[in-house]
């Protein structure tokens, strides 16, 4: 064979594994633009379904809200009146009675009266606080705190520091809502004897912490099967705030809450 056909075969090799080192990186190329193509529209997509699913809880929350006030309105402008109403007319056939059985029998009706009323008005408050809408976020927990020291069950050690400042009312409502959970969860489930509650007004937002001396419980299998925690991180998320919460059986339960004075 002579050196020129030598030189064509080497020249046809290097061109062929050439044509081929191309085409393979042609290939390799397609197919990584293409697995970017593909986990590009994943990622849109599930940002998507993270957004309508935030938009239906959102809604959600709303239409809870909603309905709660409804009730509480009723039960204050209805219901309260209403008993009202019956409590001066007991007192009225009191008045006129002239029998001593009756006019005890009714004194003590007024006396139940008036405890279903107060029970009535607790209920309209804990639904919703005219505190919160009229006067803010840390007065409306101040009130919540109160409320539960005053049964005499459990003691809040409630706190502030800095000078509290209002935000937008969905934002205090949905952080009073939480506040309200976790306290709820302490005296039903926990068997708390103890709350501190600590809420910080700064420059930079808004500053949340609270922790029980509760029982406590396996935070992962709650978050599993507790629909009460899911609701206390979507409410946190909807609103933009950073929630955590952390609990151990037989050391109490904590969680901290912050949302920036920017969202």
């Amino acid at each position: 064979m002579t050196a020129v056909g030598n030189s064509e075969i080497v020249f046809i090799y290097f061109a062929g594994t050439s044509a081929m080192i191309v085409l393979a990186g042609a290939v390799l190329f397609f197919f990584v633009s293409y697995q970017k193509r593909i986990l590009k529209k994943e990622l849109e997509i599930n940002r998507i379904k993270a957004e309508q699913q935030k938009e239906i809880l959102k809604n959600i929350f709303l239409a809870q809200e909603k309905e709660r006030k409804r009730i509480a309105q009723d039960l204050h402008d209805e219901v309260g009146a209403m008993l009202s109403v019956v409590k001066l007319n007991v007192a009225r056939f009191e008045k006129k009675s002239e029998n001593k059985e009756i006019q005890s029998l009714a004194a003590e009706t007024k006396n139940y009266l008036n405890d279903v009323i107060g029970q009535v008005r607790r209920i309209s408050r804990a639904l919703m606080p005219p505190s919160l809408e009229k006067l803010g976020l840390y007065y409306a927990i101040e009130e919540l705190a109160g409320r539960v020291n005053d049964t005499g069950q459990m003691q809040v050690e409630f706190r502030k520091t800095g000078e509290p400042y209002r935000f937008d009312i969905k934002k205090e409502l949905a952080i009073f809502r939480i506040v309200q959970e976790l306290v709820n969860n302490s005296i039903k489930h926990a068997k708390a004897s103890h709350i501190k509650l600590t809420i910080r007004f700064g420059s930079n937002g808004l500053g949340l912490a609270f922790a029980d001396n509760g029982v406590g419980f396996d935070l992962e299998k709650i978050v599993n099967t507790g629909l009460g925690i899911r609701n206390l991180e979507s409410r946190s998320q909807i609103i933009g705030a950073h929630f955590k919460m952390k609990s151990t059986p037989g050391k109490g339960t904590s969680a901290i809450l912050f949302l920036t004075a920017l969202t």
